[in-house]
């Protein structure tokens, strides 16, 4: 059920920027973080673990985790901060689209493990410990991030940090069958990826019947170590949590029904999962309505169309189909509500809150394509080629200088206003569940 965002039971206070530990990396845009919290110090966070246990892969002059996230990193050694502060900026989007709201969800005063799933540089998970401070929460992430800056801006936090690859299933992944669905697809005009995606599932061994006979049986010796029953792959948290919060993390698996299956067994009966991810909504279609065939923003389209291909194609696709309700239900949640909201891009709506945040919205997109398609393109490819960095770089030029150019022609009122999709799907455990 689609749903208005709450009214914040406690809205974030807005304040002056604490001093930065670091300048914001160098980019082509001039956009500013505006910090979120103005409370008292707490307690420092702590890790449990270091980036030693991370295994980095230097690409095309960015860094990355391991072998197939596509996503890039922090990297402390050469000063690579640019990942950081483009989701600085994607935080305080989320922040204001929900009104200050940090989450949809209504906690009860019972709340009292919170964990925040690829939690990146900490930005909501800091800011929920400051504003739950009876709560314990957890953030997780798969490298380590500047947390440090992220306390210098919203202030010091209880905050458990964790280093953890939680894709622990280490099933096949049967591209092929992956890249088949594509053909479903119409990538071109439709650039929101919604609808439900079967996972892949890894064939079955076809199993021998009780009294098949097997011509190794016999002088067979057998070891009594191997048929110990060994636990299943999973997170095995020493204990459950209230809520779990995700953000960001289409392409991030393969099987997502295992994910929230995990999810699930994760929660205390009566606990809260949400999922929280955007996109780029209806992209126009047309810049003059009497002329259909005039389709605006060619190289986005073509990036779009080039980057979903690389995603099928390394296992892990994209779109916001992981978000789709039917997940949660097989998984055995129940009271799902999703909640949406439209994100202007650029500063052509007359509300001055919307101006600004539509100022803030076309800096993080011109600032995405780069890191989404660089990693995907150059390894994985499309259209029966792997891109080089150079060809990367030139298209996303491209793009950006068209988007740059719609955006205008929207503020001056020439073309339709364009709107990124933000979205929030909530659900719950039930209170009878088992534990």
């Amino acid at each position: 059920m689609d749903k208005e965002p709450p009214q914040p039971d406690h809205m974030v206070a807005p304040h002056t920027a604490a001093p930065l530990k670091r300048p914001r990396a160098d980019s082509e845009s001039s956009a500013s973080i505006d910090s979120i919290t103005d409370l008292q110090p707490a307690s420092r966070s702590f890790r449990t673990l270091t980036s030693d246990d991370v295994e980095y892969v230097h690409e095309n002059g960015r860094t990355y985790g391991n072998d197939t996230y596509y996503m890039p990193c922090v990297y402390k050694p050469n000063n690579d901060f640019a990942e950081q502060d483009r989701l600085s900026l994607q935080h305080e989007i989320f922040l204001r689209a929900l009104k200050g709201k940090l989450t949809t969800t209504r906690l009860l005063p019972t709340t009292r493990r919170i964990l925040d799933l690829g939690t990146g540089p900490g930005h909501w998970a800091i800011s929920m410990a400051r504003q739950y401070p009876h709560a314990e929460v957890v953030g997780i992430d798969m490298v380590e991030w500047d947390i440090e800056t992220t306390e210098a801006t919203l202030g010091n936090s209880t905050v458990t940090w964790e280093l953890d690859d939680l894709d622990v299933w280490g099933r096949e992944i049967n591209v092929d069958e992956l890249v088949d669905k594509l053909s479903t697809m119409d990538l071109a005009t439709n650039m929101s990826n919604r609808d439900p995606l079967e996972s892949p599932k890894k064939p079955k061994s076809p199993t021998k019947t009780q009294n098949e006979p097997n011509s190794s049986d016999e002088n067979m010796t057998i070891d009594l170590s191997s048929i110990t029953p060994q636990p299943e792959p999973g997170w095995h948290f020493s204990d459950s949590f209230d809520f779990i919060h995700l953000r960001n993390l289409k392409g991030t698996f393969t099987h997502w029904e295992e994910v929230y299956t995990e999810i699930y067994n994760s929660l205390n009966p009566g606990g809260w999962i949400e999922v929280v991810d955007w996109d780029l909504g209806h992209v126009p279609s047309s810049t003059t309505p009497t002329n259909p065939n005039d389709i605006p923003l060619p190289t986005l389209r073509k990036l779009y169309v080039a980057f979903m291909e690389a995603s099928f194609k390394s296992g892990r696709p994209l779109g916001l189909f992981y978000m789709h309700p039917s997940y949660l239900e097989e998984a055995g949640f129940e009271d799902i509500q999703t909640t949406h909201v439209n994100v202007p891009v650029g500063q052509w709506a007359n509300d001055e809150a919307q101006k600004s945040l539509g100022k803030m919205m076309f800096v993080l997109g011109m600032e995405t394509f780069e890191p989404v398609c660089l990693r995907l393109l150059t390894r994985w490819g499309s259209g029966g080629r792997v891109w080089t960095a150079e060809e990367l770089r030139e298209d996303v030029a491209r793009a950006q200088d068209e988007i740059r150019d719609y955006v205008a022609r929207s503020e001056r009122g020439e073309v339709e206003g364009w709107c990124a999709s933000f979205k929030w799907v909530t659900a719950r455990k039930s209170w009878h569940a088992e534990r």
